[in-house]
């Protein structure tokens, strides 16, 4: 337990990621500094305008903070530094990915002043139904609420299109009997705990030869044709859910129901199209897991699901528009 720990932000928006930068610093430590912008530091950041006012963002961080019952003090920072590169008696600072390297800024220009350089106490982000940081930014634009539910439909750009239809991961080319043996084979030497399917015809393919997905997606089409065998694909599934997930979308609702279905073995039918749900499907499965779905034309595509990809993920879903 350090004596003194000083953090600063925005607080605008104060959301669920707020609450756990302030509850480490509080856990850490018997007082705490806070430091909040004021807006003459936020000249820069798109939306301005629409950020809270200072007095606001400050009752929002007292009314949330009074309840550790530790002293704390609420000033205002008009530079990334504050007072942090002055006060001698401070043991420690709070960071997270985001301004870690202001931090170790920080403990060079203390240690040039001869004062002892701060403690660095990580924060991990705070990710919304959608496996993206929680940001006042996103708040702002009405993307996710302060919890973290997602608010907006993701539709996919022209550009995005085209890379998608490039395999994620190992594909497996040649006749369905022969490709879904081979793939079968493969799950089984990889050791893999759990298998995701997304597709009709894939998961048709995998039940036929005796292999059962512990969750499987589907909506009731191939190539946008209905098929006559959705019944027997569904039927080994005693627990099945319905979402609502339009052709060239990631609707707001699917991030819930995925999540939920991953939870247990489980068949989720889509009103509308299923491809794009391989993208929150990754994002919300835990590492290790295998994802399997149909690549048209060439075969079936499995993608071991770990943290690389995640982040890869995240990153495209940001290029997405929302609606």
């Amino acid at each position: 337990m350090y004596n003194t720990v000083i953090v600063g932000g925005t607080f605008d928006r104060f959301h669920v990621g707020h609450e756990a930068f302030l509850d480490k610093a509080f856990q850490s430590a018997k007082k705490v500094l806070i430091g909040l912008t004021t807006h003459s530091m936020l000249k820069k950041i798109v939306f301005q305008n629409s950020i809270w006012p200072y007095e606001r963002r400050k009752k929002a961080v007292e009314d949330f903070v009074k309840k550790y019952g530790k002293e704390f003090v609420i000033f205002s920072i008009e530079d990334i530094f504050g007072p942090s590169i002055e006060i001698e008696d401070l043991d420690a600072i709070v960071a997270t990915e985001e301004t870690r390297q202001t931090c170790e800024r920080i403990n060079q220009i203390r240690k040039r002043k001869g004062l002892k350089p701060l403690e660095i106490i990580h924060v991990p982000y705070v990710y919304s139904e959608d496996c993206r940081v929680i940001s006042s930014s996103r708040i702002r634009k009405e993307e996710i609420d302060r919890e973290g539910r997602v608010l907006v439909d993701y539709l996919i750009t022209e550009r995005l299109k085209e890379e998608l239809r490039r395999p994620s991961g190992k594909i497996f080319e040649g006749d369905n009997v022969t490709v879904t043996k081979d793939l079968i084979s493969y799950i089984q030497e990889e050791g893999f705990k759990d298998v995701v399917c997304i597709g009709d015809e894939v998961v048709h393919d995998l039940l036929s030869l005796g292999f059962k997905p512990k969750n499987i997606i589907v909506d009731g089409k191939v190539m946008r044709k209905p098929i006559d065998y959705l019944g027997d694909i569904l039927k080994p599934y005693a627990k099945k859910f319905k979402l609502k997930n339009p052709a060239g979308f990631i609707s707001r609702h699917a991030w819930k129901t995925i999540k939920e279905a991953l939870e247990k073995e489980s068949a989720v039918l889509v009103k509308g199209e299923e491809d794009l749900l391989t993208i929150p499907t990754l994002l919300l499965a835990k590492n290790n897991i295998a994802i399997i779905y149909g690549q048209p034309g060439r075969g079936k595509v499995i993608i071991k699901v770990d943290d690389e990809k995640k982040e890869n993920w995240r990153k495209r879903l940001a290029e997405f528009e929302t609606a």
